[in-house]
């Protein structure tokens, strides 16, 4: 979508807080850079994300999602020292006390500043420093509305003091990356007015055209996995952690009785040894546990792969069915899962099925591997159309400076 340039002629100091560098928000940074209209500066509380200790801490091995080129590269930014005695982004309160967000903010001199959480001291500074020095504060998260009923009533009622009643209300605006995060604002008091649509993952244009060049490769790629041309291949993208479900996708694959199927883990952590051995006692026949991989090694299972599926029980967003989607993939995924609100639709590009109801994932799984080739390859299709059009609609610098216009008015 080209840029809609007709919001007001001045050029906005836009910061943005981010915990650590992901993969998935360097683009939309970039594209935030290269306009006339934003002079962008991003600030990261933590530089983990270079050495892969995230990696290390959630998947339980070594590894990078990404190197440091296509992190960091195209965009300004500054790192700032963390004071905190347990130092991480994924510990809080208290993992992230980066002090010197305060003066940054003071000295800045921003028309805006956009958070990105709200769990950790280094967020309250920063908000705190906005209203002292009277900058507008601009929300940009995946919190995921349908995760709500899950929390104790002691942390619901918490958020509704500390959310609801303070945080928002002196919010200027809020980047909502899609429908189940629009609603979680929504239950939290946050009026329509304040909501500007922002997807927080983005650049998938250079996504679409890696999937166009794997295409040719897809048999070659198969057979160096021993997959016959009849064999469907479902693909799990992801943490071997609880909150992921993977033995309910074990518990689905094992039911379905079909022999031209294969089942793909790729990802690693805690539940590892657990799944082996599940699958080792009831000797469940062709599945894989891949292990953890680089996003380019991923790519090649995207391509490989005949449906994804994602049966997360808490799962703010879920990047990987974008991703898969722009592989032409099928997508069978959980109700909890952020992107299944917007990206998948029932019986046209995938099936959707209530968290933890492994009988309702093993018939969405029965439902795609009776499919002809051609009706599943047609799913795919559809997938690839839906992230396009998802992806095409919205101009993040339009919405940035919509988001502050309003902001302004307020």
């Amino acid at each position: 979508m080209k840029n809609k340039n007709t919001l007001g002629k001045k050029k906005y100091k836009v910061a943005i807080i981010s915990p650590t560098p992901f993969y998935y928000h360097a683009s939309i940074y970039r594209q935030l850079a290269t306009t006339s209209e934003i002079d962008l500066t991003v600030y990261y509380c933590s530089n983990e994300a270079l050495h892969g200790v995230e990696v290390e801490k959630m998947y339980r091995t070594k590894g990078k999602m990404a190197n440091e080129e296509d992190l960091l590269g195209g965009y300004n930014y500054k790192f700032l020292k963390n004071y905190s005695p347990t130092p991480s982004f994924m510990r809080w309160p208290f993992g992230l006390i980066n002090t010197g967000i305060w003066t940054e903010i003071k000295k800045g001199g921003y028309d805006a500043v956009v958070l990105q959480s709200w769990t950790n001291l280094t967020w309250w500074l920063a908000f705190l420093a906005c209203l002292r020095f009277n900058t507008p504060v601009l929300f940009m998260t995946d919190s995921n509305f349908f995760l709500e009923p899950s929390k104790s009533k002691l942390k619901i009622g918490l958020k509704k003091i500390l959310l609801g009643k303070f945080l928002f209300k002196k919010a200027a605006g809020f980047l909502t990356s899609g429908t189940a995060n629009a609603r979680f604002y929504r239950t939290y008091g946050v009026p329509e007015e304040k909501m500007v649509r922002l997807p927080f993952s983005w650049g998938y244009e250079q996504l679409l055209l890696r999937a166009q060049e794997l295409k040719p490769k897809r048999e070659e790629l198969r057979k160096s996995f021993g997959i016959k041309k009849d064999e469907i291949v479902l693909l799990y993208v992801g943490r071997l952690s609880k909150e992921k479900r993977p033995f309910n996708l074990l518990e689905a694959y094992s039911r379905v009785s079909c022999l031209n199927k294969k089942l793909f883990f790729v990802g690693d952590g805690p539940l590892r040894p657990q799944l082996e051995k599940y699958i080792n006692d009831l000797k469940i026949k062709e599945v894989y546990l891949i292990g953890f991989q680089p996003r380019e090694e991923v790519f090649n299972f995207y391509t490989l792969a005949d449906v994804l599926v994602l049966p997360s029980r808490d799962e703010t967003w879920g990047i990987v069915v974008n991703e898969a989607m722009c592989f032409g993939l099928p997508i069978i995924a959980s109700d909890r899962i952020g992107a299944a609100a917007d990206l998948v639709k029932n019986g046209y590009n995938g099936f959707i099925f209530p968290a933890d109801d492994s009988e309702k994932l093993t018939s969405g799984i029965k439902k795609l591997i009776r499919l002809s080739s051609k009706e599943r390859l047609l799913f795919g299709k559809r997938s690839t159309e839906i992230i396009t059009e998802w992806m095409d609609r919205i101009d993040p610098v339009y919405q940035i400076l919509k988001a502050i216009e309003i902001a302004k008015k307020l």
